[in-house]
């Protein structure tokens, strides 16, 4: 297929102007933009998704420029958007997993203090729980006498 000339070679800085692409096409010349520039680039993509009624190509966005502004809270980003109230999945997603670690963090000091050292294959189920699994172990753990109670609530919940 190399030979055949079936191939070609695009470099994406050959694309030419963001504006003037397809929205896919346009969401991926965002990656190289730094910046000032990404925040343009990203308010035209955002703009033109949503007239074309594309929640996904928005999503993939949002996506990217919390990767790029990592310093950014989640309401500077929809701001610098112009997304007002709606979420992006990628917020979203990042304030799960903020939960998610918080909620693990309480467990894991929690049995901690009851039993003084956990064994690693035990924080290894921990670890592996969601957070629906992990906020039932934190108010079973007020139960525990043992480990034993541990390891079976595990068995009994994994």
């Amino acid at each position: 297929m190399l030979n055949g000339g079936q191939l070609k070679t695009v470099y994406l800085e050959e694309m030419g102007d963001l504006r003037e692409q397809p929205l896919g096409i346009g969401l991926m010349l965002l990656t190289m933009k730094e910046g000032s520039a990404a925040i343009e680039a990203a308010k035209f993509l955002t703009e033109k998704a949503t007239e074309q009624s594309e929640p996904r190509i928005i999503d993939l966005v949002t996506t990217v420029i919390v990767y790029k502004f990592e310093n950014l809270s989640r309401k500077e980003i929809q701001a610098m958007l112009g997304l007002g109230t709606q979420e992006p999945r990628a917020i979203r997603e990042a304030k799960a997993e903020g939960r998610e670690e918080e909620a693990r963090s309480l467990v894991l000091r929690l049995l901690n203090r009851r039993f003084s050292k956990i064994s690693k294959p035990l924080l290894s189920k921990i670890e592996t729980l969601s957070l629906e699994q992990t906020e039932a172990l934190s108010e079973a753990v007020l139960d525990f006498t043992t480990i034993a109670d541990l390891k079976t609530w595990l068995q009994n919940n994994t």
